[in-house]
């Protein structure tokens, strides 16, 4: 309508906007009017269809109209009010474009609006991944505890089978040089020995004593004359206390044949055999056997249990014999190692076997005897006669 006092031609702008949005509001009222139609049951829209056909129309020609219908509204749905709008002839164009932002704009927010009720499932997912991966960690830790317990594992026995390797090696090699220093102290402190006393001794006994489990004992015999009795006793004795300081232990066994000269034979080999068990059980794994053939005959036979080479009782055992060779004054230094083992044997045999006393189990004869040498003789040495030592008796080597 015109106003009086305004421009024309706002006037006639005017006009055609309130013309244009009477327009708009017709068409929207029909879409929803036609939405609606769409929206209700199907008996409904069937009767409401054949009350508003003309009579002369027929049911085909009503299905069909009904389908456009249809379509039209969908496409007015999907399209949205803006493609109404901008679609209304006569509109300023300017008009048009900005009630079609507007449009734009709602039909985004409702956009988001529908994004915004769909987002809520996202972070149901990312929950159940990261509830997953939780499922998942203790698996993967506990595997890698598994690994790590099992390198552990590794590593400890390998430290256990080096430290069992290398401590045999360790003790085999003080053991060793601990004897080696002893027996240099010996060697000073007996300066009238044969250099071949000391060497094949030396080899001797070492031998042993690098041998980790000893298969059998070792057994040493020494002999001299009537004139060096007491450096034969004292050396003895020297040698099996440095062999004792190699295996950490200063206790030697000492049994003295001549105080046992003459007693019952069965009881002297009780004795001898309770003593050596009872030291070599014990810390005293070295016995001094001095004047061997002083020993009753038959008690001599009770060496077979502590010499039988791999059958012996006690494998780790050092026996050390001493024999003292009544008919040579001393031992002369030209003397050969074999010339000296078969003067100690033909003595021993001389002390220990009787032709007039017939054989039995518990006496000695020649092939009790055989055996017995057998066993003890495998290294016979001669000893010298030291004059400080016969003069002022054995003196403790420090």
């Amino acid at each position: 309508m015109e106003q009086p006092g305004r421009d024309p031609e706002e006037n006639n702008t005017t006009a055609k906007v309130e013309s244009s949005e009477s327009h708009s509001t017709e068409k929207d009222a029909q879409v929803e009017q036609r939405t609606a139609d769409i929206d209700t049951p199907a008996e409904q829209s069937n009767q409401n269809q054949d009350s508003s056909l003309p009579p002369n129309t027929s049911s085909g020609q009503g299905s069909q109209n009904l389908e456009d219908l249809d379509t039209e509204a969908l496409v007015k749905k999907e399209t949205g009010p803006s493609a109404a709008v901008m679609e209304q002839p006569g509109r300023d164009p300017e008009e048009n474009n900005a009630t079609a932002q507007v449009e734009s704009s709602k039909r985004g927010s409702e956009e988001e609006d529908k994004d915004g009720a769909v987002e809520p499932q996202i972070p149901l997912l990312i929950t159940d991944q990261r509830a997953t991966k939780e499922c998942e960690y203790p698996s993967s830790f506990s595997t890698g505890s598994v690994t790590i317990l099992m390198l552990l594992v590794l590593l400890v026995a390998v430290a256990v089978s080096f430290i069992t390797e290398s401590r045999p090696e360790n003790t085999v090699f003080n053991r060793t040089e601990t004897f080696h220093r002893a027996l240099k102290k010996v060697e000073v402190a007996f300066p009238g020995q044969r250099s071949e006393l000391w060497r094949r001794s030396r080899i001797h006994l070492e031998r042993h004593l690098q041998t980790t489990r000893p298969t059998e004992p070792v057994s040493l015999m020494l002999t001299a004359g009537r004139r060096g009795e007491k450096t034969l006793h004292c050396l003895a004795l020297q040698l099996a206390s440095a062999f004792s300081s190699a295996l950490n232990t200063s206790s030697i066994l000492h049994i003295d044949g001549a105080s046992k000269a003459g007693q019952d034979s069965d009881q002297v080999k009780l004795d001898i055999d309770t003593q050596l068990g009872e030291a070599f059980e014990g810390d005293q794994p070295v016995a001094v056997i001095h004047r061997f053939e002083e020993l009753p005959p038959g008690s001599t036979i009770i060496f077979y249990r502590y010499c039988d080479h791999e059958n012996a009782a006690y494998k780790e055992a050092l026996l050390i014999f001493t024999v003292l060779l009544g008919g040579e004054e001393e031992l002369p230094a030209s003397l050969g190692l074999s010339a000296v083992e078969e003067m100690v044997d033909d003595h021993l045999q001389d002390k220990f076997l009787s032709s007039d006393q017939p054989a039995a189990f518990d006496l000695m004869d020649l092939d009790k005897f055989s055996g017995l040498w057998s066993r003890i003789s495998h290294l016979v040495l001669p000893v010298a006669a030291e004059e400080r030592i016969e003069q002022r008796g054995c003196v403790t080597i420090p």
